[in-house]
């Protein structure tokens, strides 16, 4: 794979960069990446469409396999054939989660910064959301240990674990997890863990399933897919690894309720079949060119952008920056970004009106866009500044 090319996705309907009708604008906002998937799941796929049927199907043993095989390569986790599980995406299947596993009005917890979809399933299911801030301790956030047991003391039935968290980078310890999983014991509180990025923790942070722990996989569920870190996310196919019986039976029950027991897209099958078989080198090449990126980044903020505070993540190809220091408000952010620099990012607002300063940069790209990306907004910061 040679992820130094650069790819022009414009005109094939791509959120990222589609939705804006200013041709010069670059996307780099919405979470997926400008390389083309391996060879090898680019091969399975148009290998099952030249068979012509794409009618109902069982997962097939290897299918389940891969699975196995992968969380045992990537993180010496022994999963069993009978936990594994599925939905149409990771949101859906945490919709269908809370909605099993809670009732209207009961109280859902999550970390703040919040990834905004959570925010939506809490409101949409009629549940309460209920926030524990990550606090800033130099250039990283850590979680506040103290106020997250006070929110779990108010009542909270499940608590929706990010990690890798988005937007902060951060690649929560074994220590953390564990510490995290004992409070949740203690106030029988079930933990629905989001763990897509987990494959794309860079190689001096390691990613541990928060499942794998003590005792932890009584009361949790994993969230995983080959969306964000093989770059499938049209394909939309979660898969939730639920080791606890009683749990797994409820939330099967839901799932056909919901119609879902087939709803596992055929190519969905065969990208979680080819991804998880072949492509662990890919992933490999992948992490580095995300790492030079990141390393890039940092050294060209530090250098020309000093009033910007980079929050460097340890597993995404997200980079959290806060803009506080520019003394902008939310108006003049999105008009730096949208009108001076031509760029289309995420803006901070959408994970809490707290965040308005921030703004998420994705550099899932070649270095060549990463850093036409950066000069622009240096471009447009001085053009500011010096009004």
């Amino acid at each position: 794979m040679d992820f130094s090319k650069r790819i022009d996705r414009k005109k094939t309907n791509s959120i990222k960069w589609d939705k804006y009708t200013d041709k010069d604008i670059i996307g780099c906002g919405t979470a997926d990446m400008d390389f083309t998937s391996s060879v090898d799941v680019k091969n399975a796929l148009i290998k099952r469409a030249e068979i012509g049927i794409f009618g109902y199907e069982y997962k097939s043993e290897n299918y389940f396999q891969s699975i196995i095989n992968w969380n045992k390569k990537l993180y010496d986790w022994e999963v069993k054939k009978e936990w594994i599980s599925n939905s149409p995406g990771i949101w859906a299947g945490i919709r269908i989660a809370i909605d099993t596993f809670s009732q209207p009005e009961d109280l859902i917890l999550s970390h703040s910064p919040t990834f905004h979809p959570i925010d939506e399933i809490i409101q949409q299911s009629k549940r309460k959301a209920v926030k524990s801030n990550l606090r800033i301790q130099g250039n990283k956030y850590e979680i506040d240990f103290e106020d997250f047991e006070h929110k779990l003391r108010l009542g909270v039935k499940i608590f929706v674990l990010v990690n890798p968290h988005n937007p902060t980078g951060r690649v929560f310890s074994r220590q953390e997890l564990i510490r995290i999983g004992e409070l949740c014991k203690k106030y029988n509180v079930l933990v629905l863990s989001d763990e897509v990025y987990g494959p794309l923790a860079f190689k001096e942070f390691e990613h541990t399933p928060f499942s794998s722990l003590s005792d932890f996989s009584n009361f949790s569920i994993t969230f995983n897919a080959v969306s964000k870190p093989f770059n499938l996310q049209g394909l939309t196919h979660a898969i939730l690894i639920i080791p606890n019986k009683e749990l797994y039976t409820k939330y099967s029950t839901a799932l056909s309720g919901y119609d879902f027991d087939f709803a596992t897209n055929v190519f969905s099958l065969v990208g979680v079949e080819a991804a998880y078989t072949y492509g662990w080198d890919w992933l490999q090449e992948l992490k580095n060119q995300l790492k030079y990126n990141i390393d890039y980044c940092e050294t060209f903020v530090a250098e020309n952008l000093p009033k910007l505070k980079v929050f460097k993540p340890e597993g995404l190809f997200l980079v959290w920056i806060d803009f506080s220091q520019l003394h902008l408000d939310y108006e003049q952010l999105e008009e730096l970004f949208i009108s001076k620099s031509k760029l289309a990012p995420t803006f901070g607002k959408v994970f809490g009106n707290e965040y308005s300063n921030f703004v998420r940069l994705n550099f899932g790209c070649s270095s060549e866009r990463w850093e036409e990306i950066l000069v622009r907004l240096q471009k447009g910061i001085n053009a500011i500044e010096d009004i």
